[in-house]
């Protein structure tokens, strides 16, 4: 299996091989690099789709050590150099499109474009880090009540239950504890709102229209704030997770953005 190693980490990815220009994709929250699997059906020759595996999630390995975006970020760029890719477009959904804004960031010159699925700029809310808290203390708990298993695959996955059910028995199998240091990057994210106008490149931010942890009103801030041209879509009956429940409409957008760049 592919892994690049980085700072007591073991980043695991995979690569669709495609001739086109490369678009590097991270997660959401408590899932992997399988949520991208429609996209690679349809796109992984055309683009060249790069999906990671986050630390704490899917086939990665880590030491447990404390991490921020800014790691992910960092950890993501060495996948890219590992192999060989000068420029990316980086991507992603709601925690690895938070990745993805640091990713751009840390090498604008690399950065040919940027795709953000779900996702906000700023810190979260005392507020919000409480409920966000309640929740993943729940979830890396011994026993996982179903009703909050069933409530975290309705808020970040929607579309049916055959949609939901393959990632509940997932998560079910797995060990549940590896995401302690991952909620803890996602809980105290610091904001990037104030940097974005460094953010030249071509943007396209996505949102389900049911995605209730990011607003219309998030959407439009961090496209406004972004330094260059920023199209906004959303993606109506889509929660999150809008790649998968609604790959038609997403891949056709993917398809657009990416063959609208410049060189």
């Amino acid at each position: 299996m592919p892994f690049v190693a980085r700072g007591g980490a073991k980043i695991h990815y995979t690569d669709s091989g495609g001739t086109g220009p490369a678009l590097v994709l991270g997660h959401s929250m408590l899932m992997d690099q399988e949520m991208f699997e429609l996209q690679r059906a349809e796109l992984g020759e055309r683009i060249r789709l790069v999906c990671i595996d986050s630390r704490g999630h899917g086939r990665t390995e880590d030491d447990g050590t404390p991490f921020s975006y800014w790691d992910l970020a960092r950890d993501a760029w060495a996948v890219a150099d590992h192999l060989g890719l000068e420029r990316v477009v980086a991507g992603g959904v709601a925690h690895g499109a938070c990745t993805a804004l640091r990713m751009t960031l840390l090498a604008r010159p690399r950065t040919r474009g940027l795709i953000v699925i779900g996702s906000a700029a700023t810190a979260m809310t005392p507020q919000r880090r409480a409920g966000y808290r309640e929740v993943l203390d729940f979830w890396t708990g011994y026993v996982l009540p179903a009703p909050v298993m069933k409530m975290v695959s309705a808020l970040t996955i929607g579309g049916t239950e055959e949609h939901r059910r393959p990632w509940r028995e997932k998560w079910l199998a797995e060990d549940r504890g590896r995401i302690r240091q991952a909620a803890d990057c996602v809980i105290n994210r610091d904001s990037v709102l104030e940097l974005l106008g460094d953010i030249d490149c071509p943007a396209m931010i996505l949102r389900g229209v049911g995605d209730q942890a990011t607003s219309p009103e998030d959407m439009r801030e961090l496209a406004e704030a972004l330094g260059g041209r920023a199209e906004t879509h959303t993606i109506p009956g889509a929660a999150i997770a809008a790649n998968l429940t609604h790959p038609e409409e997403v891949n056709a957008l993917f398809r657009t953005f990416m063959d609208g760049l410049p060189d």
